[in-house]
Parts: structure tokens; C-alpha cells; sequence
């Protein structure tokens, strides 16, 4: 008997099986490397010790308080850039969203309103605005 594509079925199915198999191989085989591994689907292996995080060293802590170098030198960067150019509606919204980011919410408020003054239709200083200030009657509620 001979199927569609030509060949006897006698061959077809053999053929058909050999490639199952080798299919099932592979995949079985691509488990079983991937299974622990760190990035797997599978997560880490059964047993398998998990290291506690490191404590935060160097540039990302400072021991006096305050920001981290990184954002002192951002905040410095961008009074700059505002004390040059009073109206910069994209300088004023970054301050504000920094003072947004974290929970200043006072802060943020004037920014945002100097930015919206300067370029009316600046959406990121509309809704940081709008965001701020309900954060502000959320503090002040509780």
C-alpha cells in the first residue's frame, strides 16, 4: 500500500519513529542540562544551596546618608542645567521626577509646576504633577 507522498508504509512508519525517538531524545537531553542551571525555567535543582544576597558595597551606598554619588552628581547636573536655563521644561520634570522617586513629594510639586509654566503641553510634568499631588493627600490622610 502506498501512501500520499509516495512511499511504501513500510518505510514511512520506521522513518517516523526514528524521528520521534530522536526528538524525544534531544528534548530529554535539553532538560536534563538545563534543569538547575541558573537562568532554567526549571529554577535552581532540587537541594541545591541558594547564596544569600551580598551586602551593598561601594558606589551604591554612602555611609553619611543622603544619595549615592551617581544620583549627587545627577541632582548637581541638572540644578546646573536649570540655573542656566530657567525654562529647560525637560530638565525641571527629571528634578521633579527624582523628587517623585523618592516620595518628596513637596519637592516635586514646584518642579513640575515651573515645567508645565514653561512648555504647557509636557505630559510627563502633567502627570507627575497629578501623581505627586495625590501622593501628597494619600501621606496626609493617614
Amino acid at each position: 500500500m502506498v501512501n500520499h507522498s509516495g512511499l511504501p508504509r513500510r518505510i514511512v512508519i520506521p522513518l517516523f519513529g526514528l524521528f520521534a525517538v530522536a526528538f524525544i531524545g534531544i528534548m530529554g537531553y535539553l532538560l536534563w542540562i538545563g534543569y538547575g542551571q541558573s537562568g532554567s525555567v526549571f529554577g535552581s535543582a532540587v537541594g541545591a544551596k541558594v547564596a544569600a544576597p551580598a551586602p551593598q558595597t561601594g558606589a551604591n551606598t554612602v555611609e553619611g546618608g543622603g544619595p549615592p554619588p551617581q544620583v549627587a552628581a545627577a541632582l548637581a547636573t541638572l540644578r546646573a542645567r536649570i540655573a542656566a536655563h530657567p525654562n529647560d521644561d525637560v530638565a525641571l520634570t527629571q528634578l521633579g521626577d527624582m523628587y517623585l522617586s523618592v516620595q518628596k513629594f513637596r519637592q516635586a510639586i514646584p518642579y513640575y509646576k515651573r515645567a508645565l509654566i514653561a512648555n504647557p503641553k509636557n505630559f510627563a510634568a502633567q502627570s507627575g504633577l497629578n501623581e505627586a499631588n495625590e501622593s501628597l493627600r494619600e501621606s496626609n490622610a493617614q
